[in-house]
């Protein structure tokens, strides 16, 4: 077996790049699920109409999802999961505008607006209804549900969960961070081989990110009890 690291050896050895400390919001994916919309407008011909009828959808859906924001960035989820008298909430842009950018954004928030009043079963639900073309828009949900799995204490299922969020992750920061919970899910009922065998593959498959440092303690922490 190899020599357990000390701490400062794997500070230094695990230390994330400067890629890796950036913040991947969403509005980022959104833009390019867009660009994608606007480059499908231009082919035009036999579709026109149809893709002036989804232009319409896309731009009130941005709209009325605009209009939601306040509410979610002051913490104000029950509000945003239903709306007032004159704003339509996520749930009902959610179910208006399905199928385009932000129709399908409002789904994703509102997964996660479920999830932060920890109605753990309505938002796993609705993240496993989640449909976006963006893969690590598309992994966020099934980290979502991940997150939901552990809010129910349903650790295996969480595991399995964020197994499946790094494999659909683009991202290699992603995939690593992703792969890290799955493992935690399963140190978390003491099943530590799976465990080190998930740490031991984010060590070597994606050296220099945070989720290799958190890995290496972690398998460092778990080692002595490994049989």
């Amino acid at each position: 077996m190899k020599e357990i690291q000390s701490s400062a050896q794997v500070q230094q050895q695990f230390k994330p790049s400067a890629e890796d400390n950036l913040l991947y919001v969403a509005i980022k994916y959104k833009a390019a699920i867009i660009g994608t919309l606007v480059l499908l407008l231009c082919i035009g011909g036999g579709i026109f109409f149809w893709m002036q009828h989804q232009k319409t959808s896309e731009q009130d859906a941005a709209l009325q999802l605009s209009r939601i924001a306040p509410f979610l960035d002051h913490g104000d989820y029950k509000t945003a999961i239903d709306g007032t008298v004159t704003i339509p909430g996520l749930k009902k842009i959610s179910d208006d505008y399905s199928g385009t950018p932000s129709g399908n954004m409002a789904t994703l928030l509102l997964a996660n607006a479920y999830y932060s009043i920890k109605d753990y079963d309505s938002a796993l639900k609705v993240f496993k209804s989640v449909s976006l073309e963006n893969k690590d828009l598309a992994a966020a949900a099934l980290s979502g549900a991940g997150d939901s799995y552990l809010g129910k204490n349903q650790f295996g299922a969480a595991a399995e969960s964020y197994q499946e969020a790094s494999k659909k992750a683009e991202n290699s920061v992603l995939k690593a961070q992703y792969l890290t919970h799955a493992a935690d899910s399963y140190q978390a009922v003491n099943q530590l081989q799976k465990a080190s065998e998930l740490y031991t593959k984010v060590i070597a498959d994606y050296p220099g990110s945070t989720g290799a440092a958190l890995a290496q303690r972690s398998l460092w922490k778990i080692s002595g009890k490994l049989k």
